[in-house]
Protein backbone atom coordinates (compact mmCIF):
# COMPACT_ATOMS: atom_id res chain seq x y z
CA UNK A 1 0.00 0.00 0.00
CA UNK A 2 1.35 3.46 -0.86
CA UNK A 3 2.23 5.40 2.26
CA UNK A 4 0.20 8.49 1.36
CA UNK A 5 0.24 9.66 4.96
CA UNK A 6 4.02 10.04 4.79
CA UNK A 7 3.67 12.14 1.63
CA UNK A 8 1.17 14.45 3.29
CA UNK A 9 3.43 15.00 6.33
CA UNK A 10 6.45 15.60 4.14
CA UNK A 11 4.69 18.22 2.02
CA UNK A 12 3.42 19.95 5.15
CA UNK A 13 6.93 20.20 6.61
CA UNK A 14 8.29 21.51 3.32
CA UNK A 15 5.71 24.31 3.26
CA UNK A 16 6.61 25.31 6.84
CA UNK A 17 10.37 25.39 6.35
CA UNK A 18 10.37 26.75 2.77
CA UNK A 19 13.64 24.90 2.21
CA UNK A 20 15.06 23.28 -0.86
CA UNK A 21 16.23 20.05 0.77
CA UNK A 22 15.39 16.89 -1.13
CA UNK A 23 12.90 14.73 0.71
CA UNK A 24 13.05 11.01 -0.08
CA UNK A 25 9.67 9.37 0.35
CA UNK A 26 9.48 5.60 0.56
CA UNK A 27 6.36 4.53 -1.31
CA UNK A 28 5.88 0.90 -0.41
CA UNK A 29 4.61 -1.35 -3.13
CA UNK A 30 1.67 -3.60 -2.41
CA UNK A 31 1.67 -7.36 -2.61
CA UNK A 32 1.88 -8.49 -6.23
CA UNK A 33 -1.31 -10.23 -7.35
CA UNK A 34 -2.51 -12.00 -10.46
CA UNK A 35 -5.06 -10.06 -12.55
CA UNK A 36 -7.47 -12.24 -14.57
CA UNK A 37 -9.33 -10.80 -17.57
CA UNK A 38 -11.43 -13.75 -18.71
CA UNK A 39 -14.47 -12.42 -20.55
CA UNK A 40 -15.78 -15.12 -22.87
CA UNK A 41 -18.10 -13.45 -25.37
CA UNK A 42 -20.09 -15.47 -27.91
CA UNK A 43 -20.99 -13.08 -30.73
CA UNK A 44 -24.30 -13.61 -32.50
CA UNK A 45 -23.93 -15.53 -35.74
CA UNK A 46 -20.51 -16.98 -34.92
CA UNK A 47 -19.35 -20.35 -33.62
CA UNK A 48 -17.77 -18.67 -30.62
CA UNK A 49 -14.80 -21.02 -30.82
CA UNK A 50 -12.09 -18.35 -30.79
CA UNK A 51 -11.59 -16.97 -27.28
CA UNK A 52 -8.78 -15.34 -25.33
CA UNK A 53 -7.84 -14.68 -21.70
CA UNK A 54 -5.40 -12.01 -20.54
CA UNK A 55 -3.27 -12.54 -17.42
CA UNK A 56 -1.28 -9.68 -15.93
CA UNK A 57 0.16 -8.77 -12.54
CA UNK A 58 -0.38 -5.72 -10.37
CA UNK A 59 2.37 -3.17 -10.98
CA UNK A 60 4.24 -0.90 -8.56
CA UNK A 61 3.53 2.78 -8.02
CA UNK A 62 6.57 3.77 -10.08
CA UNK A 63 5.63 2.14 -13.39
CA UNK A 64 2.82 2.49 -15.91
CA UNK A 65 3.91 -0.58 -17.79
CA UNK A 66 1.73 -3.66 -18.04
CA UNK A 67 3.37 -6.64 -16.35
CA UNK A 68 2.25 -9.80 -18.14
CA UNK A 69 1.83 -13.10 -16.33
CA UNK A 70 3.67 -15.54 -18.57
CA UNK A 71 4.09 -19.30 -18.40
CA UNK A 72 0.68 -20.08 -16.91
CA UNK A 73 -1.44 -23.15 -17.58
CA UNK A 74 -4.98 -22.11 -18.50
CA UNK A 75 -8.07 -24.15 -19.29
CA UNK A 76 -11.87 -23.92 -19.14
CA UNK A 77 -14.05 -26.94 -18.40
CA UNK A 78 -17.73 -27.27 -19.29
CA UNK A 79 -18.99 -28.86 -16.08
CA UNK A 80 -22.17 -30.10 -17.80
CA UNK A 81 -20.42 -31.96 -20.64
CA UNK A 82 -16.95 -32.40 -19.00
CA UNK A 83 -15.35 -30.98 -22.18
CA UNK A 84 -12.03 -29.22 -21.59
CA UNK A 85 -10.61 -26.32 -23.60
CA UNK A 86 -6.91 -25.56 -23.21
CA UNK A 87 -5.69 -21.99 -23.80
CA UNK A 88 -2.19 -21.55 -25.25
CA UNK A 89 -0.01 -18.49 -24.65
CA UNK A 90 0.59 -16.95 -28.07
CA UNK A 91 1.92 -13.57 -26.90
CA UNK A 92 3.08 -12.61 -23.37
CA UNK A 93 0.13 -12.94 -21.00
CA UNK A 94 -2.38 -13.58 -23.79
CA UNK A 95 -3.81 -17.11 -23.79
CA UNK A 96 -5.98 -18.24 -26.71
CA UNK A 97 -8.00 -21.16 -28.01
CA UNK A 98 -9.81 -21.86 -31.26
CA UNK A 99 -11.73 -24.90 -30.02
CA UNK A 100 -14.08 -23.44 -27.41
CA UNK A 101 -17.70 -24.65 -27.59
CA UNK A 102 -20.20 -22.17 -26.07
CA UNK A 103 -23.53 -23.58 -24.85
CA UNK A 104 -26.00 -21.14 -23.31
CA UNK A 105 -27.10 -22.21 -19.84
CA UNK A 106 -24.10 -24.50 -19.25
CA UNK A 107 -21.82 -24.06 -16.25
CA UNK A 108 -18.10 -23.53 -16.82
CA UNK A 109 -15.00 -23.52 -14.61
CA UNK A 110 -11.78 -21.61 -15.28
CA UNK A 111 -8.56 -23.16 -13.94
CA UNK A 112 -5.19 -21.40 -13.91
CA UNK A 113 -1.87 -22.64 -12.58
CA UNK A 114 0.68 -19.84 -12.24
CA UNK A 115 3.93 -19.67 -10.26
CA UNK A 116 3.00 -22.81 -8.34
CA UNK A 117 -0.42 -21.49 -7.28
CA UNK A 118 -3.81 -22.69 -8.51
CA UNK A 119 -6.67 -20.30 -9.29
CA UNK A 120 -10.27 -21.15 -10.12
CA UNK A 121 -13.58 -19.46 -10.93
CA UNK A 122 -17.04 -20.66 -12.03
CA UNK A 123 -19.82 -19.02 -14.01
CA UNK A 124 -22.80 -19.89 -16.23
CA UNK A 125 -22.81 -18.89 -19.91
CA UNK A 126 -25.80 -16.56 -20.13
CA UNK A 127 -28.05 -16.11 -23.19
CA UNK A 128 -28.54 -12.54 -24.41
CA UNK A 129 -31.58 -11.11 -26.24
CA UNK A 130 -31.13 -9.84 -29.77
CA UNK A 131 -31.24 -6.07 -30.19
CA UNK A 132 -34.51 -5.88 -32.08
CA UNK A 133 -34.63 -2.21 -33.09
CA UNK A 134 -32.60 1.00 -32.94
CA UNK A 135 -34.16 4.37 -33.77
CA UNK A 136 -33.69 8.05 -32.96
CA UNK A 137 -35.69 10.85 -31.38
CA UNK A 138 -35.32 14.23 -29.71
CA UNK A 139 -37.98 14.36 -27.00
CA UNK A 140 -37.87 10.82 -25.59
CA UNK A 141 -34.89 11.36 -23.28
CA UNK A 142 -34.26 13.60 -20.27
CA UNK A 143 -33.93 16.68 -22.47
CA UNK A 144 -36.50 18.02 -24.92
CA UNK A 145 -33.83 19.40 -27.23
CA UNK A 146 -30.92 16.95 -27.20
CA UNK A 147 -31.02 14.08 -29.71
CA UNK A 148 -30.90 10.46 -28.60
CA UNK A 149 -30.78 6.98 -30.03
CA UNK A 150 -33.16 4.35 -28.62
CA UNK A 151 -32.33 0.67 -28.19
CA UNK A 152 -34.98 -2.05 -27.88
CA UNK A 153 -34.66 -5.70 -26.84
CA UNK A 154 -36.99 -8.35 -25.41
CA UNK A 155 -36.41 -9.30 -21.79
CA UNK A 156 -36.56 -12.94 -20.68
CA UNK A 157 -39.68 -13.45 -18.55
CA UNK A 158 -39.98 -14.89 -15.04
CA UNK A 159 -36.32 -14.45 -14.11
CA UNK A 160 -34.01 -11.78 -12.75
CA UNK A 161 -31.87 -10.36 -15.54
CA UNK A 162 -29.05 -7.86 -15.69
CA UNK A 163 -27.61 -6.47 -18.89
CA UNK A 164 -24.54 -4.48 -19.90
CA UNK A 165 -24.91 -1.98 -22.75
CA UNK A 166 -21.85 -0.50 -24.48
CA UNK A 167 -22.18 2.31 -27.03
CA UNK A 168 -19.34 3.56 -29.22
CA UNK A 169 -19.90 6.73 -31.24
CA UNK A 170 -17.77 7.72 -34.23
CA UNK A 171 -17.89 10.52 -36.80
CA UNK A 172 -16.57 9.46 -40.22
CA UNK A 173 -16.43 13.09 -41.38
CA UNK A 174 -13.82 14.00 -38.72
CA UNK A 175 -11.16 12.57 -36.43
CA UNK A 176 -13.14 13.38 -33.29
CA UNK A 177 -12.83 10.75 -30.57
CA UNK A 178 -15.83 10.06 -28.35
CA UNK A 179 -15.74 8.31 -24.95
CA UNK A 180 -17.33 4.89 -24.79
CA UNK A 181 -20.64 4.95 -22.94
CA UNK A 182 -21.34 1.81 -20.89
CA UNK A 183 -23.74 1.02 -18.11
CA UNK A 184 -25.76 -1.76 -16.51
CA UNK A 185 -29.49 -2.29 -16.97
CA UNK A 186 -31.91 -4.30 -14.82
CA UNK A 187 -35.36 -5.73 -15.61
CA UNK A 188 -36.43 -5.37 -11.96
CA UNK A 189 -39.62 -3.43 -12.81
CA UNK A 190 -40.10 -4.63 -16.39
CA UNK A 191 -39.87 -8.40 -16.28
CA UNK A 192 -40.68 -9.97 -19.63
CA UNK A 193 -41.27 -6.61 -21.32
CA UNK A 194 -39.83 -5.09 -24.46
CA UNK A 195 -37.06 -3.08 -22.84
CA UNK A 196 -36.04 0.31 -24.14
CA UNK A 197 -32.93 2.24 -23.28
CA UNK A 198 -31.49 5.38 -24.80
CA UNK A 199 -28.26 7.30 -25.26
CA UNK A 200 -28.64 11.10 -25.23
CA UNK A 201 -26.05 13.75 -26.06
CA UNK A 202 -25.83 17.32 -27.35
CA UNK A 203 -22.88 16.19 -29.47
CA UNK A 204 -24.74 14.03 -32.00
CA UNK A 205 -24.66 14.98 -35.66
CA UNK A 206 -26.18 13.57 -38.83
CA UNK A 207 -23.93 10.82 -40.13
CA UNK A 208 -22.60 9.78 -36.72
CA UNK A 209 -22.22 6.01 -36.42
CA UNK A 210 -23.22 4.16 -33.24
CA UNK A 211 -21.96 0.65 -32.56
CA UNK A 212 -24.06 -0.94 -29.83
CA UNK A 213 -23.17 -4.05 -27.84
CA UNK A 214 -25.54 -5.82 -25.46
CA UNK A 215 -24.72 -8.75 -23.21
CA UNK A 216 -26.24 -10.46 -20.19
CA UNK A 217 -24.41 -10.47 -16.87
CA UNK A 218 -24.94 -12.37 -13.65
CA UNK A 219 -26.05 -10.57 -10.46
CA UNK A 220 -22.55 -10.98 -9.02
CA UNK A 221 -20.87 -9.63 -12.15
CA UNK A 222 -23.35 -6.73 -12.13
CA UNK A 223 -22.33 -5.87 -8.56
CA UNK A 224 -18.63 -6.22 -9.43
CA UNK A 225 -18.99 -3.80 -12.38
CA UNK A 226 -20.93 -1.32 -10.26
CA UNK A 227 -18.13 -1.25 -7.67
CA UNK A 228 -15.51 -0.78 -10.38
CA UNK A 229 -17.54 2.04 -11.93
CA UNK A 230 -18.03 3.77 -8.58
CA UNK A 231 -14.31 3.74 -7.91
CA UNK A 232 -13.36 4.92 -11.39
CA UNK A 233 -15.82 7.83 -11.08
CA UNK A 234 -14.94 8.74 -7.49
CA UNK A 235 -12.22 11.20 -8.49
CA UNK A 236 -10.11 10.35 -5.44
CA UNK A 237 -6.96 12.43 -5.14
CA UNK A 238 -3.52 11.63 -3.72
CA UNK A 239 -4.58 12.51 -0.17
CA UNK A 240 -8.05 10.98 -0.12
CA UNK A 241 -8.93 7.53 1.14
CA UNK A 242 -7.64 4.83 -1.20
CA UNK A 243 -10.19 2.64 -3.00
CA UNK A 244 -11.06 -0.73 -1.51
CA UNK A 245 -9.96 -3.96 -3.14
CA UNK A 246 -12.66 -5.23 -5.47
CA UNK A 247 -12.59 -9.02 -5.60
CA UNK A 248 -14.05 -10.94 -8.51
CA UNK A 249 -15.30 -14.51 -8.67
CA UNK A 250 -11.88 -16.16 -8.93
CA UNK A 251 -10.05 -17.55 -5.91
CA UNK A 252 -6.59 -18.88 -5.14
CA UNK A 253 -7.28 -22.48 -4.17
CA UNK A 254 -3.71 -22.88 -2.92
CA UNK A 255 -3.80 -19.87 -0.59
CA UNK A 256 -7.06 -17.96 -0.15
CA UNK A 257 -5.24 -14.94 1.30
CA UNK A 258 -3.33 -14.50 -1.95
CA UNK A 259 -6.49 -13.80 -3.94
CA UNK A 260 -6.43 -12.55 -7.56
CA UNK A 261 -8.15 -9.57 -9.14
CA UNK A 262 -10.39 -9.65 -12.20
CA UNK A 263 -13.38 -11.73 -13.25
CA UNK A 264 -14.42 -14.83 -15.20
CA UNK A 265 -17.63 -14.26 -17.18
CA UNK A 266 -19.35 -15.94 -20.14
CA UNK A 267 -22.20 -14.53 -22.21
CA UNK A 268 -23.77 -14.32 -25.61
CA UNK A 269 -23.23 -10.93 -27.24
CA UNK A 270 -25.70 -9.00 -29.41
CA UNK A 271 -24.53 -6.24 -31.76
CA UNK A 272 -26.24 -3.48 -33.73
CA UNK A 273 -25.07 -0.49 -35.72
CA UNK A 274 -26.99 2.72 -36.40
CA UNK A 275 -26.28 5.83 -38.50
CA UNK A 276 -27.92 8.99 -37.16
CA UNK A 277 -30.18 10.61 -39.77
Amino acid sequence: MKTLKIIAISLFLISLNACEDVVDVDLQTGHERLVIEAFIGWDEGTAGNEQSILLTKTASFYTNEIVYATGAQVKITNLDTTSEFVFTENTPGNYETSSFVPIAGNHYRLDIVYNGASYSGEETLLPTPTISTVDQSVTDGFSSTEPEINIYFQDYANEENFYRIVIDQSRPSSSDVFPTDQYNYSDEFQDGALLKDFYESDDIEVGDVFDITLYSISPRFNYFLELITEQSNSGFGPFSSPPVNVKGNCVNTSNQEDYPYGYFALTQVSHASYIFQ
